[in-house]
This record gives C-alpha cells, sequence and structure tokens, in this order.
C-alpha cells in the first residue's frame, strides 16, 4: 500500500504576488477611470457612488472608453498598415467594441440619461507601423480592463454589473490577444 504524499501548495507563493499586483491594478485602475470621469464630468464622487447616478457616471465612463477603442481601430484599419489576418482580428474587435458602445447607450437611455457621442477627434499620435497600431489597441485595451475590473464593485444595478462583467471577459480577451502579438507575457 502506498503511502499518501502530503498536499502542497506549490502556487501559495505565486498567489501571494498575484494578489500583491491585483491590488496595485485595482489602484491603476482606479486612478485612471477616476481621471477620465474627471475630464468627462469634472466630477469624482460618482466613481465610488454605489447609487443609481454612481452608475451613471460609471458607464458614463466606460461608454468614453468604448468610443475611443472603436476610433482606435478605426485609424488602425484606415492606416493601411495592417496585415490580413491582423486587419480581420482589429475588425472583429472594432465589432465587440460597438457591442458595448450600443450596450451602455442603450443602458443609460433607459436609466433617463442621453448619452454622449464620441469625440470629433482622437489624437493617436504617429502610426508608422503595424506594431504601432497593435501597441495602441494594447494600451486601450490594457485601460479598459483596469477600469472595467475596478470600477465593477462599484456598481449598484445588477443587470449593469451582469453587462459590464461580460465586457470586461471581452477586454480580456482582447488584451490577451494584442499582448501574444507584440510580445508581452500575459501574467
Amino acid at each position: 500500500m502506498k503511502a499518501e504524499k502530503p498536499e502542497v501548495n506549490l502556487m501559495e507563493p505565486l498567489l501571494a504576488e498575484k494578489n500583491l499586483r491585483r491590488e496595485w491594478l485595482r489602484f491603476a485602475g482606479t486612478a485612471s477611470a477616476g481621471a477620465i470621469l474627471f475630464l468627462l464630468t469634472g466630477k469624482t464622487k460618482e466613481l465610488y457612488g454605489q447609487s443609481l447616478q454612481g452608475d451613471v457616471g460609471i458607464l458614463t465612463a466606460a461608454l468614453y472608453l468604448e468610443h475611443e477603442a472603436v476610433a482606435a481601430y478605426q485609424a488602425g484599419a484606415e492606416s493601411k498598415l495592417l496585415s490580413p489576418g491582423v486587419f480581420k482580428v482589429a475588425v472583429a474587435f472594432q465589432s465587440d467594441h460597438k457591442y458595448h458602445r450600443d450596450g451602455i447607450s442603450g443602458v443609460l437611455k433607459s436609466l433617463g440619461v442621453e448619452p454622449k457621442g464620441p469625440e470629433k477627434k482622437y489624437d493617436f499620435g504617429h502610426l508608422r507601423s503595424e506594431k504601432d497600431i497593435l501597441r495602441l489597441a494594447r494600451d486601450r485595451e490594457n485601460g479598459a480592463v483596469l477600469a472595467y475590473g475596478t470600477l465593477a464593485s462599484n456598481i449598484l444595478t445588477k443587470a449593469v454589473l451582469n453587462f459590464g462583467a461580460n465586457v470586461l471577459v471581452d477586454e480580456v480577451r482582447h488584451r490577451t490577444v494584442l499582448n501574444a502579438a507584440i510580445g508581452v507575457p500575459n501574467y
């Protein structure tokens, strides 16, 4: 009869480091979302509102991120710098962001708020290569992951939270694919 070996959790040190990283990302995401909210409304109180008004503030900030992502993918597509495979992925990701944008707009309308449209122009710098475009897209996706991940715990309305959770899954998937495309580790 074999003696059973005691169970050892080899992941414990990694989990401790991961939790520290998660706390740092949560802080960075909150700061980013707060800055965006301040730029959009001049207020940060709604960021942690835990109220319907707080949800509106969070949704307004998320809508801005989605408008910006749609525009970033459009700039990449129009640049003529993308290889056919990357172009196809960019169009698919842009489609996801349009879905997110439309969903957020619909929720805002259902809450009696007229959603803001996109900015007339976004400054994405000089896009000279496919890698520049991939970095631009990855940076937008990373900002969205941080914002959605951080703000999810502050959403009061269950339907808004469910939608936000689904959007977060898309944003993480986008960031993961883009990190792999530019050679950045996904850990």
